[in-house]
């Protein structure tokens, strides 16, 4: 090994590493680094004990460097003595106490010019155990591809799951930027009237009522959009949500409005057998279907539609699921999920094109979904509004998200009631996609932070606590500008409000997939539903 490339590697690191104490912070993939390569080697570790095959380097002809601190001087001694077996490769103990990259690289050049001419030879090069960062600086070119195979080939378990564990959380910080971004870029934007839009067709399947259910209703009655109608569909005429609709059709006689009820059965999905006449007399081109809970700006349909032919091939547009402000903990609970966990996921998913669509507010061209047999189609299926995003995609149509949010404006939420909805959830994300089992329970903040934590503990020595620590902040940081981002005003509670929330909120995700694993049976309204892998109804029966 030439003095001069020594001397290049003691100048780049100097500047960068001066102060970088290794005692504690050799990298784990320096414990096989000395199966690395084939070619002859000086290898530095930080103490003889790190030479993991000796016969392997005696066979090579390496040399080997160890950097004992004074605590190591007595073994020092041993291992000297132990060089003296012409059997084992040379082993060098170099005197100065390495406290740092630099004085590493300058004890080695002065250890390895001092010696004979013949060893080593000039293809020899430099292996340090040292951070990845500061190992592949000191590759040539050349051979960095190559045997970086070789020592990716030659992982141990450990540490490939600490890669992994630091890729996987990695990956989650960055669906935080782009969920943070995409929202700035997507949402809120004004929609100017277009008479030219094509009309719509409002389903509203409903099943009893609450506080606010007039309420809702009302907004999709005021709608600032030129062509529409309203179908309101029932299973009952007893429905005490019958009135409701009954009171706001008097009061705006020129709405075209009508009620369907007792529905068709077309399969094991009630929502769909509620909708199908209504479907059926659909007489507009865009079909948007609208659960009862929604409170509905006055464009919001205008914007759902302007969204829709904004492309030729755009047949499905989703509102972002939100909930309107309300008054109590517990609404509060259910507004920052909404605004945090679900809306990153959503809006990463939907900005690289993920079908990740929800039937709480989405509008569909009436067209490309009777291409994929109409909702009949999806009657077999608990969580159509997936499936109808799944077909249409696969199909080479486009989806979207529109500008506003989606309302819920529901008067009857519980915190126990809402993880009990969650819940149902992720048992249909659990039958539809199976191996999301592997990856549910791991993205939620502790839990992503854990394995962050002590990834970057075994592969460079720093401390657990510290990363984790970080790790929280960045995410309570990056949930608290991304739900401001969905609100897109004042919040209607106070950091420190949501603070606590956002805790619960972390704390209870883990037990709610637990809960789910252990009951995988779906409780919905009346009916239990037994899901089979792939998301498919069972026969299900009334309880």
């Amino acid at each position: 090994m030439s003095e001069d490339f020594l001397n290049r590697g003691h100048d780049q690191e100097e500047s960068e590493a001066r102060d970088y104490d290794i005692d504690e912070r050799l990298v784990r993939l320096g414990k096989s680094i000395d199966t690395f390569t084939t070619a002859p080697t000086i290898v530095i570790a930080n103490s003889t004990d790190d030479f993991v095959d000796l016969d392997f380097h005696r066979a090579k002809g390496d040399q080997l460097y160890a950097t004992l601190n004074p605590r190591q001087k007595e073994f020092c001694d041993a291992v000297i003595a132990a060089a003296t077996d012409f059997t084992l490769p040379q082993i060098f103990v170099l005197d100065a106490v390495a406290s740092s990259t630099s004085s590493i690289i300058g004890a080695a050049a002065a250890a390895a010019v001092e010696q004979p001419s013949g060893s080593p030879s000039t293809s020899s090069f430099l292996l340090l155990e040292l951070p990845f960062r500061q190992l592949l600086r000191l590759q040539s070119t050349h051979t960095l591809i190559a045997e970086s195979k070789r020592m990716i080939a030659s992982l141990d378990v450990p540490t490939s799951l600490a890669i992994a564990g630091f890729i996987f959380v990695f990956c989650l910080y960055l669906i935080h930027i782009i969920a943070f971004c995409y929202s700035k870029y997507r949402l809120h934007h004004s929609v100017l009237p277009n008479s030219s839009l094509p009309g719509v067709s409002v389903i509203k399947p409903i099943v009893g009522t609450d506080e606010n259910l007039y309420e809702n209703l009302e907004t999709f009655f005021t709608t600032q959009y030129h062509k529409f109608e309203l179908l309101f569909c029932f299973h009952s005429q007893e429905d005490p949500a019958v009135e409701v609709v009954e009171s706001l059709m008097k009061k705006y006689p020129t709405v075209d409005a009508k009620m369907f009820f007792k529905g068709e059965t077309v399969g094991l999905n009630p929502k769909i057998n509620n909708m199908m006449p209504a479907y059926r007399a659909a007489r507009y081109p865009l079909i948007l279907v609208s659960d009862s809970g929604i409170f509905m700006r006055s464009d919001g349909i205008l914007d759902m539609a302007t969204t829709m032919m904004s492309h030729e091939k755009m047949a499905l547009v989703t509102q972002t699921p939100y909930c309107k402000d309300r008054d109590g903990f517990d609404a509060a609970f259910e507004q920052l999920y909404f605004g945090t966990s679900h809306g990153r996921i959503y809006l990463a998913g939907n900005c690289m094109d993920f079908v990740c669509s929800t039937g709480m507010s989405s509008m569909m061209k009436k067209e490309a979904l009777d291409e994929c047999g109409g909702i009949a189609n999806f009657g077999g299926y608990l969580a159509e509004d997936y499936f109808f995003g799944r077909d249409l995609a696969n199909r080479g149509y486009k989806s979207a998200i529109s500008t506003h949010p989606a309302l819920q404006n529901s008067a009857s939420v519980s915190i126990s009631s809402f993880l009990d909805r969650i819940c149902r959830w992720v048992k249909l994300r659990i039958a539809m996609l199976p191996h999301i089992i592997l990856v549910e329970p791991l993205q939620d903040c502790f839990p992503s932070g854990l394995i962050m934590s002590f990834s970057l503990n075994y592969l460079t020595g720093i401390p657990v606590v510290p990363t984790l620590a970080l790790h929280t902040a960045y995410w309570i940081t990056m949930d608290f500008s991304l739900m401001n981002s969905m609100q897109n005003k004042e919040l209607n509670f106070s950091l420190a409000q949501f603070l606590l929330i956002w805790l619960l909120r972390e704390l209870s995700a883990p037990l709610v997939f637990i809960k789910a694993l252990l009951e995988p049976t779906i409780r919905w309204r009346n009916n239990v539903f037994h899901l089979a892998w792939g998301g498919r109804i069972l026969p299900n029966k009334s309880v």
